[in-house]
Parts: structure tokens; C-alpha cells; sequence
């Protein structure tokens, strides 16, 4: 396993930000004097962090190295800062650019990555979650399939938010990342419009727990793909929005890619 941790320049952000990507190269077990080959280009998820996150997180609070390594996926970390990975105009951050297809051409160009739909996947904890059902929806042609553990599916209630100190409740911040909150209904940042107006939906998977402040709203979304016949699995657990959850369905989403284990 290789892990790699540097800068790219990206045009979708007119600047630089940091990557962490996860390769399953040759892996060489010593003490038995064996060694796995994982053929390329390699199968891909991307992976986006939570509110307050960077590239790193996962790294520091899961065991994603591990779980890459033992079932051959390259993973792809980005640093979305706290921008829901969304497109500003104003400040011509588009991170929903840069997620949704700048970052594949550009990790494609560098490392031995598939180009196929069918071997690429995005995935997300929390504001990750929600960053993957948008990006996966409005890139469907990119990405086969979305998983979207404990998203952040909060694009209904922030219409009520006051400003607030609290990033979590501040409607100041929610316009920073959103622009007018009145519109958010019917365009491309409104989950539901987007699988309304997809015409390639990939398979989704989700995953809360009962005691996570975010249940309702997952649940609530679930049963929308459901009733629109959409090809969805939501996977509900005990436990609150923590890294112990994340990791335990990040693992169960890697799983249902049929992937080849080594």
C-alpha cells in the first residue's frame, strides 16, 4: 500500500489544495515471502470529509489504509474546507466542479487510475455525504455508485436558521456556502431535484444511526428514492454521528462494490 500526501494546482479553485490518496500497489507480506498484485489502473473511490475536515481526517480517525489495502481500491481524499462542495461564483471556489470532474482528470493523469464509470465511486460522512449524493447525481456519468453515510441532508431546514456563533446553526454560514437559501429548491443543490432531473442515477447506499442528530433527515430521503423507485439501500444502526459509525459503514459501502478481496 502506498499513501501519498501533496498539492495539485486546480483550476476549479484558481489555487492549490492538498490531497491524500490511498494506492493498493504490489503488497509485499515478509514474513511469509509472498506478494499480492493488485492490477491497474486501479478501481477508485473519492472520498469527501465532514464539516471542519480536511484530506487527512479520514486518515487520523478510520482505518481506510487498512480497508483499501485489503480489498484493492485506490481512494482519494480531497480537502473540501467547509464548503459543502458546492460552486461559489463569487469567490470562484467551485469545489462541485473540482470533485465532480477536474479531480478525476487530474488524479487520473498522475496516478494509474481506471477511467470507467463502472470502476468509480464517491462517498461521504456528514457535509461528505451530502457533497456525495450532489457531486454523485450531477456527475452521474462519472461516478456508478454514491455513498452517503450520516449525510448532512439539511438543504430544508437552513431556510429557518438565524445568524448564530455556531457555524453548525449560523444562516450567515449556510448563505456562504449556499448564496440565497430561497433557492435552493429546484436547483442543482436540492437533492431531491437532482434525482428528479437525473437521467443516469447510480446505485445508493446510506447509512444513520438512530441516535444521529441527522436520522430524520436521512430517513426522510430515503423514502423519496423509494417512492421514485430508485435502486437505494439505507442501513440504520445504533449509534450517534462519530467517527466509530463512519468507519463501520465506510467499510460496509467499500463492500458492496464488488470488489475483488486479495
Amino acid at each position: 500500500m502506498v499513501l501519498f500526501r501533496g498539492d495539485i494546482k486546480c483550476k476549479s479553485l484558481q489555487r492549490r489544495t492538498s490531497i491524500s490518496v490511498i494506492l493498493p500497489s504490489d503488497n509485499i507480506h515478509f514474513l511469509n515471502d509472498t506478494e499480492e498484485i493488485v492490477p491497474q489502473p486501479y478501481k477508485t473511490l473519492y472520498l469527501l470529509h465532514g464539516l471542519y475536515g480536511s484530506d487527512d481526517i479520514f486518515l487520523a480517525n478510520t482505518s481506510i489504509q487498512k480497508f483499501a489495502e485489503d480489498n484493492g481500491i485506490a481512494v482519494v481524499i480531497p480537502c473540501g474546507e467547509n464548503s459543502f462542495y458546492l460552486d461559489d461564483v463569487r469567490s470562484h471556489r467551485f469545489f462541485g466542479e473540482y470533485i465532480g470532474q477536474e479531480l478525476l482528470d487530474i488524479t487520473r493523469n498522475i496516478f494509474p487510475l481506471s477511467d470507467k464509470r463502472e470502476d468509480t465511486f464517491i462517498a461521504g460522512f456528514s457535509m461528505g455525504g451530502y457533497g456525495a449524493i450532489r457531486n454523485g447525481l450531477k456527475y452521474s456519468n462519472n461516478f456508478s455508485y454514491i455513498g452517503a453515510i450520516s449525510a448532512a441532508l439539511i438543504t430544508e431546514d437552513i431556510l429557518n436558521y438565524e445568524d448564530d456563533n455556531n457555524v453548525l446553526k449560523s444562516k450567515q454560514f449556510y448563505e456562504s456556502c449556499f448564496g440565497d437559501l430561497n433557492s435552493i429548491r429546484g436547483s442543482d443543490m436540492d437533492p431531491k431535484y437532482l434525482i428528479d432531473n437525473c437521467e443516469n442515477i447510480p446505485n445508493i447506499f446510506m447509512a444513520c444511526g438512530y441516535d444521529d442528530f441527522l436520522f430524520d433527515k436521512n430517513v426522510d430521503y430515503y423514502n423519496y428514492l423509494k417512492n421514485k423507485n430508485i435502486d437505494v439501500e439505507f442501513l440504520e444502526d445504533e449509534g450517534e454521528h462519530s467517527w466509530e459509525f463512519c468507519d463501520k459503514y465506510i467499510k460496509e459501502f467499500i463492500k458492496r462494490l464488488h470488489l475483488k478481496a486479495k
